[in-house]
């Protein structure tokens, strides 16, 4: 099998085909990009703006690229189901890894287009290469009730319900890089608070739907300063809304501030509208899942992040199999 070739050589309609194909995947699991991401994303690709690599429909297509953010960078790779599938995703996200800059500290890969028993061979051949961990990740989801309407409760004792605009971003990225410290989440994003700063500006600014002001707010402590807690909401559709992001401090937890923010966030939701509330979590992070069982999400589809993580210099050379 040949080597995967560079984006920027591939015919423009070539590449809206295989852009859409990851649109439709991302779709299907309820991850779609919104706007005009396929034209915008072909074009980059095609330019050599976003670097990335490709092969042709025939025998298969399929696509790796990336994005940078600072010293950590942010890939994707998409393969068509059939003969040599999992050849031709193991090539191209070598070809991915090769082409990251020597700058880049680590790196997050996510997979569309494989069978589930096709993406767990391509992970156990990835999972070989140093510095690799592979996250598994799953959405949850449920309907809404008229049960959700109730008020949550009286705000925990010393504490204020700010709105979240009424807080720092800096405050909020600050809270975040604390709350995931240690657990398999801070993975996801990386070990500065900067990269957390990055994550909140952008779903504020509605990377991941129309940010809900109404569905987010967060706990302060006024005396001594400190925030404890955040919730964090956006509009998946016009149907569901989504908790982008959901975060306690650890040295304020197992006091029910979690519990009484998520039903506020359920509360905020169904006043809007929604009908369904919709959220991710990392399957590794039991103590959200628990968290999210007892309000009755269940889970809907799966994803795996796959991360490699440079101790020194670029990733090793790929060997042929």
């Amino acid at each position: 099998m040949n080597d995967p070739l560079r984006a920027s050589e591939a015919r423009s309609d070539e590449l809206l085909e295989v852009v859409h194909e990851v649109r439709k995947a991302l779709l299907a699991r309820d991850e779609s990009p919104a706007g005009d991401w396929v034209e915008r994303t072909a074009e980059e690709l095609r330019s050599g703006r976003t670097p990335g690599w490709y092969y042709p429909s025939d025998p298969g297509a399929g696509v790796s690229f990336y994005s940078l953010s600072g010293e950590e960078a942010y890939g994707h790779v998409h393969v068509a189901e059939g003969a040599g599938a999992v050849d031709r995703g193991e090539r191209l996200t070598a070809a991915l890894l090769e082409g990251l800059p020597t700058v880049v500290r680590s790196v997050n890969i996510g997979f569309t287009g494989l069978s589930p028993a096709h993406e767990e061979e391509l992970l156990g051949r990835l999972a070989e290469r140093p510095g690799a961990t592979v996250l598994e990740r799953m959405a949850m989801e449920r309907s809404l009730s008229i049960e959700d309407g109730r008020p949550p409760g009286p705000v925990p004792d010393q504490l204020s319900l700010v709105p979240i605009r009424a807080v720092t971003v800096d405050a909020l990225a600050d809270l975040d890089f604390r709350s995931v410290r240690g657990s398999p989440d801070a993975l996801l994003i990386g070990d500065r608070v900067e990269e957390y700063r990055r994550v909140t500006e952008a779903l504020i600014g509605g990377s991941l739907g129309r940010f809900l002001d109404e569905a987010s707010t967060a706990l302060y402590l006024p005396d001594p300063p400190r925030l404890v807690g955040a919730i964090l909401s956006a509009e998946r559709s016009p149907r569901k809304g989504i908790f982008v992001n959901f975060m306690v401090d650890p040295e304020f937890r197992r006091r029910g501030y979690g519990h009484y923010l998520f039903r506020w966030g359920l509360r905020a939701l169904w006043a809007l509208g929604y009908e369904r509330v919709h959220l991710w979590v990392t399957a590794a992070n039991e103590p959200a899942r628990r968290l999210y069982h007892e309000f009755h999400l269940e889970p809907t589809v799966r994803s795996t992040i796959y991360r490699v993580t440079r101790e020194s210099g670029p990733p090793q050379p790929h060997s042929d199999r």
